[in-house]
């Protein structure tokens, strides 16, 4: 069997569906784009908030930082819990929620509050809301479209969120600059971003697809049980298994591919900072590009094939920065690593979803996404002291080996175990 062909197009597999005609569809990702455009308003407006309140850049810090915290202490229980309730009616409250969170910061701060313990308050609340939500929104799909269509749907969800990652801070820096200071203009992006959450909760509950529990004895049970079940079932499968390590190790490396592209920029071809973040904006166009040839993709490759190219795109893009002889030359590289990394993500997601068992998806899911949450931080801290002792072109080699390891393993591991 040649690699990569595991889960190639059947010479019988549907054509593609038209995704715009698929009504519910169309509502989840509506709803999903405009609550992303407003979390990326908060995430760029949150830093300047807290240093203007305070002066200090690392409590600026510590307070961005307060809403991943929840994730990795609720993500295994929140998603044993959602997989028993309706997704949709998780989806509605956590999009309300939120919206009077950040509506209430609004007038706050617009009323002349600068007090921070309010707004740690608010980014804690919010991130336990986001747990729940998350954990719903991820596992949704499944339920809408066919296994073939998810790598596609993906991918189009992965491309919107690229472009609201530019037009987000673009918002936020716009309406600050609405008011008289920074904390009034603080609180008309957040009332921006309470806005966002509003519309998305309306969305939501137009949904015409049922999102009830699967199973109704998955409600039965103590939830230590359910949590148990979930992840001896990860343990017990091992392309399961194997999948979800190898993604926490891709994580993890491209969580320094930024960080590297920065460092080759100043230390190697003395590029200040304004330049180097023109281009990498240039290098992150072509994510939103490949985002949109993910479903492509993985029906002429297979789910495997997706993930030996991309693998291969990540190890050829970190060489190219490596090995770059002008800055050009490192953007290029950096392009290649960026547009391949959507088709991994959504071909990942589809793949998982269609061996695992739908009663499960969400316990599951949310395993993966709390690997994913944890790979990146570690990816950074780790990278960051490598940087320092390799310097970035040898730390850049290294990521390329790693890349490059990981797709073989993973090719190698899943053919034998099929050929046994």
């Amino acid at each position: 069997m040649a690699l990569g062909k595991t889960s190639a197009r059947r010479p019988d597999a549907p054509p593609p569906m038209n995704l715009w005609r698929v009504r519910d569809f169309v509502v989840i990702w509506w709803a999903q784009v405009t609550s992303r455009i407003g979390t990326q308003i908060s995430q760029f407006v949150l830093p300047l908030l807290v240093l203007s309140a305070t002066g200090s850049a690392s409590t600026a810090g510590l307070i961005a930082a307060l809403e991943q915290v929840p994730y990795m202490l609720l993500a295994i229980p929140a998603g044993a819990l959602v997989e028993r309730w309706n997704k949709q009616v998780v989806m509605a409250i956590g999009n309300f929620t939120r919206a009077v969170l950040f509506g209430l910061l609004a007038g706050y701060l617009l009323g002349g509050g600068a007090s921070v313990l309010f707004i740690a308050v608010t980014v804690l609340g919010s991130g336990v809301v986001y747990v729940f939500f998350d954990q719903a929104s991820s596992t949704v799909f499944p339920r809408i479209l066919p296994a073939h269509e998810l790598a596609r749907a993906s991918g189009w969800v992965e491309g919107t969120t690229a472009m609201t990652e530019v037009l987000g801070p673009a918002l936020g820096g716009a309406l600050i600059g609405l008011g008289t200071t920074t904390m009034a203009g603080a609180g008309y992006a957040f009332g921006a971003d309470a806005m966002t959450y509003v519309i998305a909760g309306i969305g939501v509950l137009c949904l015409r697809t049922s999102l009830r529990p699967v199973a109704v004895q998955e409600r039965q049970g103590s939830l230590r049980s359910s949590i148990r079940e979930g992840v001896g079932y990860l343990l017990s499968q091992t392309e399961l298994r194997r999948l979800a390590l190898a993604n926490f190790v891709n994580i993890a490396a491209l969580g320094t591919v930024w960080l590297s592209f920065m460092t080759l920029m100043k230390t190697e071809f003395d590029i200040n900072t304004s330049r180097t973040g023109l281009l990498l904006s240039l290098g992150a166009l072509s994510g939103v590009l490949g985002s949109f040839c993910s479903g492509i993709l993985h029906r002429r490759l297979g789910a495997y094939g997706v993930m030996l190219f991309t693998g291969l795109g990540w190890s050829a893009g970190e060489l190219i920065m490596a090995l770059a002889p002008a800055p050009w030359a490192a953007v290029l590289g950096m392009a290649l690593a960026l547009w391949v990394a959507p088709p991994y993500f959504s071909t990942l997601y589809a793949h998982r979803m269609s061996i695992i068992p739908q009663p499960m998806h969400t316990r599951i899911n949310s395993i993966y996404r709390l690997l994913a949450q944890a790979g990146l931080p570690l990816g950074l801290a780790g990278g960051g002291a490598l940087l320092e002792s390799l310097g970035p072109r040898g730390f850049l080699t290294l990521a390329a080996a790693i890349f490059l390891m990981t797709a073989i393993i993973v090719q190698l591991r899943v053919h034998s175990g099929k050929n046994h």
